[in-house]
């Protein structure tokens, strides 16, 4: 590309530049603003200024005061009409000679300097709006020395103000008040505004103002937090101011209109405390007013206060080691547990005179109904705050009550019948006499032996004696069974008796009875009775189960020996001639040993007289034999199936004997036709059932 098409667009560039230079210089100044003086209004109380004109973009806006001086600038006014408004924003603690000047926006290309003052056009506001004649905490008028003074926001505003029923003077910086009326409580005060100046009232300004203030003849205030409304014997802290002087408890005190009761005095330094019984309160403000004695009746003190709605208190009720109940228990304490009500308060338990007493611990308050009391109650809480003053620390601003209803009655728990059987008081046991008739105690658990001798002297004793009367009433079920060696029961032996039992003087004494054989096993069994209405926490504890027991064997020995009849049914002759012998019947004795039980060992040594062979032939000529009485001896296998132990035991046998045949001599044939006479002693195997056991024990 050729130089000349690079020229050409610089040249075109520079003429568009040249161009625009000399338009700006031929444009025109912008047009001087202008400021309508009547509309410059300074708000003093929410440090703002505002004023209309044409032309007032980029305004600048200066105030001078004593200390110090300020600039703000009017970027964009928003339009009013066919004006333009501003609004700069001003120190809102600005004196009353505060001096303002506006300036036309700096010139296009200056330095951003600060123009001097005298670039600056004075300009006074037209209206000086104020929000408030008294600051916001001058709510009311202490009239404790005997003049009351009113100070003001903005004294240079007022011109004037009057009071009514009282005097009223301007001071420099105050209205002084003075003779007024020992009755009023309220001060209504008329002020007029100096020219310039009003007070906003919406959109809407006023030259006047008024304003009403309560009338404190000694300062006074509730310290213990909003009282309760729809509470019984609500009560309020109040503080007096120590200049008030006299006696409290000699004034007249109101809640309300209605008459107070002061309850309780106490010095707080400089000030005086009284507790004030206020009843129930039922307006959402409280004002506690206190006067003179007639015939003065000049009010001393007013104190208020905003009410709050009373808390619904919730508690809850607790045995330890058995949890949570739904009554109130009249032998044992129970825990209370308050639900919270916040705001810096907490609930107290209180007692109840002829239903419960309150003691308290370190754990929280524990509750026991009165012996004898029955029926129902509401819990009764006391409503107190933290952080008062220390002799006002248990006060009770409230009485509240529990919406829900509680009995009244005995909490029973079960006895520790189990674990004191093991030591040396029990609350049950079972004994048994000796031959001396000295007390035996058989412990719990364990089998323990006695001789059948001392049957008739075992009893169980349940000590009332030892009952607790913490532990409540004791339901308990005493079971008590016998059987025989073979563990079948004695029918008429059974006791099965529930028993409701109290703390007593003496005990109560029940004899086991119906023990009619050697080694019956009795069984002694003691347990409370699973009735969650008396027993507490019984749905979570299987209190059914035996609580303790006791496993008493009447009989001793390790070896019986006894006589029974025997009814061999195919006794085998092993000696010659050997055979079946049919139609055997005898007598036996047999001793055998014993296990713990009384249970017969399965081998014996017997002894006994048998008649054998009344309907027999035996050898290989089946040769007759002579039915005979044999003396035997040896051993048998004994397994009883009836009636074990009894006199009338059934058992199955298999013997093995030696006999001696008390018999004449006989012979016999044998297949070989050999002629022979067999001996007297002879060899003995078979079964037998035997029917009896009549002995004793060794």
């Amino acid at each position: 590309m050729s130089k000349a098409a690079y020229r050409l667009p610089l040249l075109i560039a520079g003429l568009v530049l040249r161009s625009a230079a000399s338009a700006q210089a031929a444009a025109p100044p912008p047009p001087a603003p202008a400021v309508d003086p009547a509309s410059v209004i300074l708000y003093l109380d929410e440090g703002r200024l505002e004023m209309e004109g044409d032309n007032l973009r980029n305004l600048r806006l200066r105030w001078q005061t004593a200390t110090g001086s300020g600039i703000d600038l009017c970027l964009i006014p928003k339009p009013s009409g066919k004006r333009d408004r501003c609004a700069f924003s001003v120190p809102r603690d600005l004196p009353a000679d505060a001096r303002f000047g506006w300036a036309p926006p700096a010139a296009a290309g200056t330095p951003a300097v600060p123009a001097p003052a005298e670039a600056f056009i004075p300009q006074r506001p037209a209206r000086i709006v104020i929000d408030r004649v008294f600051p916001a905490a001058t709510t009311a008028l202490d009239l404790t020395d005997g003049n009351g003074r009113l100070p003001l926001a903005h004294p240079e505003a007022l011109s004037s103000a009057d009071c009514g029923q009282a005097r009223c003077e301007l001071a420099e910086d105050a209205i002084q008040v003075v003779a007024l009326s020992g009755t009023a409580a309220a001060l209504t005060v008329h002020a007029h505004l100096a020219p310039h100046y009003f007070v906003a009232r919406g959109e809407a300004f006023e030259s006047t103002f008024t304003q009403s203030v309560a009338v404190l003849h000694c300062p006074a205030s509730i310290i213990s937090g909003a009282p309760l409304r729809r509470a019984d014997a609500s009560s309020v802290l109040v503080r007096l101011d120590g200049r008030c002087g006299g006696d409290v408890r000699a004034l007249r005190w109101t809640a309300n209109g209605y008459p107070a009761e002061v309850v309780r005095v106490a010095k707080d330094g400089d000030a005086v405390l009284a507790l004030i019984s206020v009843g129930d309160v039922e307006d959402p403000t409280l004002t506690v007013t206190a006067t003179r004695p007639e015939p003065d009746g000049s009010v001393i003190a007013v104190a208020r206060a905003t009410t709050r709605a009373a808390p619904l208190p919730r508690a809850t009720l607790e045995l330890r080691g058995y949890g949570a109940i739904d009554f109130v228990p009249t032998n044992r304490d129970a825990l209370v547990h308050v639900a919270s009500v916040g705001g810096g308060a907490h609930l107290a338990l209180l007692p109840t005179e002829g239903a419960y007493t309150v003691a308290q611990e370190s754990t929280g308050a524990r509750i026991r109904g009165e012996t004898g009391v029955g029926g129902y109650v509401a819990l009764r809480f006391g409503y107190r705050v933290a952080g008062l003053p220390a002799s006002f620390a248990d006060a009770d601003l409230a009485v509240l009550t529990e919406s829900l209803q509680r009995p009244i009655r005995e909490a029973s728990v079960p006895a520790p019948i189990g674990p004191s059987a093991l030591g040396p008081n029990p609350l049950v046991e079972l004994d048994c006499t000796d031959d001396h008739g000295n007390i035996q105690r058989i412990p719990p658990g364990k089998r323990t032996a006695i001789p059948f001798s001392r049957r008739d002297g075992c009893r169980v004793v349940i000590h009332r004696e030892r009952f607790q009367p913490e532990d409540g009433t004791q339901d308990l079920t005493l079971d008590i069974d016998v059987t025989k060696v073979d563990d079948t029961p004695r029918a008429d032996s059974h006791v099965n008796e529930r028993m409701v039992l109290r703390p007593a003087s003496e005990p109560r004494i029940v004899w086991i009875k119906g023990v009619k054989g050697q080694f019956d096993r009795v069984t002694v069994r003691v347990a409370h009775v699973a009735d969650d209405v008396r027993y507490v926490g019984s749905t979570e504890t299987r209190t059914s189960l035996p609580a303790a027991q006791w496993t008493l064997v009447v009989g001793e020995g390790r070896f019986r020996f006894y006589a029974t009849a025997a009814i061999p049914t195919g006794l085998f002759h092993i000696t010659a001639p050997s055979g079946v012998l049919f139609l055997n019947f005898g007598a036996l004795s047999r001793l055998t040993w014993l296990d713990r039980d009384g249970h017969e060992g399965l081998v014996g040594l017997e002894l006994g007289a048998m008649g054998i062979g009344f309907a027999s032939t035996l050898g290989n000529g089946n040769a007759s034999f002579p039915p005979t009485l044999a003396v035997i001896g040896g051993v048998g296998v004994s397994i009883p199936i009836g009636n074990r132990g009894e006199p009338s035991q059934a058992s199955v046998n298999l013997h093995a004997w030696g006999a001696y045949e008390l018999r004449d001599s006989y012979t016999y044939t044998t297949s070989d036709g050999i002629m022979h006479t067999p001996g007297h002693w002879s060899l003995l195997f078979g079964p037998s059932i035997t029917i009896g056991n009549i002995g004793t024990n060794l």
